[in-house]
């Protein structure tokens, strides 16, 4: 059903075979309206990479605007139109209004640096 609503997307865990917390549980999801025109979007956390991981690459969330009419879920990736760049390996996300100008802003915890991605319309 995701990838027929256009969300493609799949977590890279960092699978190293010693089943660290990282790898064992799945990582954040937030349900926003980031663009302001009251259909909720979607906005998923990425891993990435572990010492030792059997993977390679820098996968990066993705940030997916909901463009479906009343009642349709359809979505599309918006994540290199917004310039979103998080970092390092993702864990979770909350969502709160940081600077009260009315746009949800983002707050992302890793396993490294935890970022505050301000919404800035």
């Amino acid at each position: 059903m995701a990838q027929e609503a256009g969300i493609d997307f799949r977590h890279e865990s960092g699978r190293t075979g010693a089943l660290r917390l990282p790898e064992i549980i799945g990582a954040g999801v937030a349900i926003l309206d980031f663009d302001g025109d009251g259909r909720m979007d979607v906005y998923l956390v990425q891993g990435g990479p572990l010492p030792g991981a059997k993977t390679g690459g820098k996968p990066s969330d993705r940030l997916y605007r909901n463009v479906g009419k009343l009642g349709e879920l359809r979505f599309e990736d918006v994540t290199a139109e917004t310039g979103l760049k998080p970092g390092d390996y993702g864990m979770g996300v909350a969502t709160g209004d940081i600077d009260n100008d009315g746009d949800t802003d983002l707050f992302r915890t890793a396993l490294g640096r935890n970022r505050l991605l301000m919404n800035e319309g």
